[in-house]
């Protein structure tokens, strides 16, 4: 897999700001990236970088993003959407699965392969929120049938949708990931697996048998891999607390982690995400690269995409 950096670590301009325009959680103006910034990613060791979702972006803004990706010798990451493919109010969820789509072809302009949304909430106002309906098989099919009607952009775009689950969306397990990518039906519609999303007290303290079931289960299904870390609150005894934690300083077994991924096709991601600041960039990448060092990990070369693959297959 690609080794990749996927927080977006570019802050709008007060001249941006003046836009006014949405925030979809990942940033929101592709005028916000600067070569200074993308070659500080690239000093610390990365050449693959995610770009804020801009789905409003013009031709002049998606020209001025890959002007400062070429000048600074990186690559585009996924965009990712902070938006759910469903959504109580059927008005919303229309409008919703347009900026979506709109995004697909904004990501497929910039170059990047994969896009990233939330795997559904049925909650009115957060879309990575727990909400009571998310586990019902009708709040599911009705994920199924908006992704099968994004589909097809996804594939005139030739980008990956990519829905990233954890225990609260819609899809909220390996058995719901795996049932979801095969409904879909299509090699532009798979499923973002992050282990630390999906730990219980049953996994967390020994999380390789998890890491390698879920991976076989799940196979070509997996879009991307996502690699944080994760720990449990010694002082909270009679209620579940686990939580993130900063790379390298917690339970999740990431040299198990790397070795799985080798099960994946070379074009894929190993994403770093949830970092907010050059430090933990860099921390989080000595730390991944140190332990893939150790054990003799190779990552695929960056410039590798799906196309490229795909041809030489």
């Amino acid at each position: 897999m690609r080794f990749a950096l996927i927080d977006v670590p570019f802050k709008n301009t007060p001249e941006l700001d003046k836009l006014n325009l949405p925030n979809y959680g990942y940033g929101n103006h592709l005028r916000s990236m600067t070569v200074e910034v993308c070659r500080q990613i690239h000093d610390i060791g990365f050449r693959i970088v995610s770009l804020p979702f801009h789905p409003e972006a013009s031709n002049s803004d998606i020209e001025y993003a890959k002007r400062v990706l070429e000048e600074s010798d990186m690559l585009p990451g996924p965009p990712g959407a902070g938006i759910s493919p469903v959504h109580p109010d059927k008005d919303k969820e229309n409008r919703d699965l347009k900026i979506i789509a709109q995004g697909l072809n904004v990501s497929g302009k910039l170059g990047a392969d994969l896009m990233m949304v939330s795997a559904g909430s049925m909650n009115p106002t957060k879309p990575w929120t727990n909400y009571k309906t998310n586990y019902l098989q009708s709040s599911l099919d009705r994920m199924v049938e908006n992704c099968r009607k994004l589909a097809p952009i996804a594939e005139d775009s030739n980008v990956v949708l990519c829905p990233e689950t954890t225990q609260w969306t819609v899809i909220n397990n390996i058995e719901r990931m795996k049932e979801f990518v095969d409904r879909v039906d299509s090699p532009f519609v798979k499923v973002t697996f992050d282990p630390v999303n999906h730990m219980t007290p049953e996994r967390v303290w020994d999380t390789a048998p998890f890491i390698k079931c879920a991976i076989a289960t799940l196979g070509s299904r997996i879009g991307n891999i996502h690699c944080k870390d994760v720990t449990v609150d010694p002082e909270k005894n009679h209620v579940i607390h686990i939580d993130e934690a900063p790379m390298g300083t917690g339970l999740l077994d990431h040299e198990t982690l790397i070795r799985e991924s080798n099960k994946m096709e070379p074009y894929k991601m190993f994403c770093i995400e949830h970092i907010r600041n050059m430090e933990g960039f860099k921390a989080a990448y000595n730390y991944i690269q140190g332990i893939a060092n150790r054990i003799g990990h190779k990552w695929t070369d960056p410039s590798l995409t799906r196309d490229k693959w795909m041809k030489g297959k």
